[in-house]
C-alpha cells in the first residue's frame, strides 16, 4: 500500500486552509494512496478526512489524531495567533509522523509549514528546521533541493547567519551530499553550477579565497564521481536570462540560491531532503499567520507536493 503522511506544521497558521483548498486533489490521490494527516487533539477541522485513532488499512483521507495536549491547550490553538502551544503541536506531530514512517518503511512525507520561532519558544531550544531535524532522526545527512517546474537549487548551508556561512562551507559533507544527488531518482546525470561564495566568484583571490581554497578543490570530488560540473559562477548572473542553463545549483548560502528560486518558481517551488530513503517535501512558503482565517491562503505549494509525491517511483 501506499502512503503519505502529513504533519500538520503549525496549526494556527494556513495549512487547514491549504488542505481545504488542496481537497479536489487529495480526493484523487487517496484513490490510489493511504494519505494521512498526523495532528494534535485540538479543535480545527480537515474537511473531507474521516477521523481515526489509529492507523487504517485502506486507501483514503484519515485525519489521525494524537492526545498530546490537555484540553485547556486545545482551546488555545486559534487561526492566525500562534503560541507556545501551536508551536509545540507543530513539533510533536512532526515527531509523531517520523515515529510512524519508521514503522511503514516505505511512506513518504509532506510536511506542511510551521514556525521555528514558535517551536523553539514551547520548548525545544534545540531545533533548527524539517531538514536538521530529519538528518537527526534518520542518523544521515541531508540536504535541503529546491525543486520546482524547471529550477532545482541546493543551499550549501541552510538556517545559519551570513557571518558563519564561510565556516560552515568547510562543514559541508561532500561525499554525502555527492552521494545524495547521484542516488535521487529526482536527478539524471544532472549538469551542475557551483556558485561562487564572493562577489565575482572572488576575481582570481582578490575578492576572498573561498573559490580557490575550498569550493574549486570539492569540485574536483564531483568530477571524481563522474558528474558535471561548472563554477565557481557569480552568483549575481548564474540565474540570469541568456546565461547557460543548468540542471542543479548549489548555493553556498541560504538567499543566494533562494531568492532567485522563489522570483522564477513562485509558488509551484516545492523544498525536499535529500539523503534519506525516502521521500520528504514541503511547500515552499511559510505559516502566513497574518492571513490565516482570511480566506486568501493558496494551496498550489501543497498541490505541487501531492503532485512530486504521487509521480515518485
Amino acid at each position: 500500500m501506499k502512503t503519505i503522511l502529513l504533519s500538520e506544521g503549525d496549526p494556527s497558521s494556513i495549512n487547514y486552509e491549504i488542505l481545504e483548498g488542496g481537497f479536489s486533489s487529495l480526493r484523487t490521490a487517496s484513490k490510489t494512496h493511504r494519505i494521512v494527516l498526523v495532528r494534535g487533539n485540538h479543535n480545527l477541522k480537515a474537511e473531507g478526512f474521516k477521523t481515526v485513532s489509529e492507523l487504517p488499512k485502506t486507501n483514503g483521507l484519515f485525519s489521525l489524531h494524537y492526545d498530546i495536549l490537555s484540553s485547556e491547550d486545545a482551546k488555545k490553538i486559534k487561526l492566525g495567533k500562534p503560541s507556545d502551544v501551536s508551536g509545540r503541536t507543530a513539533y510533536l506531530s512532526l515527531q509523531n509522523a517520523i515515529s510512524l514512517q519508521k514503522q511503514i518503511k516505505n511512506a513518504n512525507l509532506i510536511t506542511l509549514p510551521l514556525s521555528k520561532e514558535w517551536v523553539i519558544k514551547s520548548g525545544v531550544s534545540y531545533f533548527r528546521g524539517h531538514t536538521e531535524t530529519l538528518a537527526e532522526e534518520y542518523k544521515t545527512s541531508t540536504f535541503m533541493m529546491m525543486t520546482g517546474k524547471t529550477w532545482k537549487v541546493i543551499p550549501l548551508t541552510t538556517h545559519v547567519p551570513i557571518s558563519r556561512v564561510a565556516d560552515e562551507l568547510t562543514r559541508v559533507r561532500w561525499d554525502d551530499l555527492i552521494s545524495a544527488i547521484k542516488s535521487t531518482k529526482l536527478l539524471k546525470k544532472p549538469k551542475i553550477a557551483m556558485l561562487g561564495l564572493n562577489p565575482h566568484s572572488g576575481e582570481g583571490g582578490k575578492i576572498g579565497r573561498e573559490e580557490i581554497d575550498l569550493l574549486i578543490p570539492k569540485m574536483e570530488l564531483f568530477r571524481e564521481a563522474k558528474l558535471q560540473i561548472d563554477g565557481p559562477i557569480p552568483g549575481d548572473s548564474a540565474f540570469i536570462s541568456g546565461q547557460k542553463k543548468y540542471d542543479l545549483y548549489l548555493s553556498c548560502y541560504h538567499d543566494q540560491g533562494l531568492i532567485p528560486f522563489k522570483m522564477l518558481e513562485g509558488k509551484f517551488g516545492v523544498n525536499v531532503t535529500l539523503g534519506l530513503q525516502f521521500l520528504r517535501v514541503s511547500p515552499d512558503h511559510g505559516t502566513a499567520f497574518d492571513i490565516a482565517g482570511k480566506g486568501k491562503a493558496d494551496p498550489t505549494g501543497l498541490i505541487s507536493c501531492l503532485r512530486l509525491v504521487t509521480q515518485f517511483k
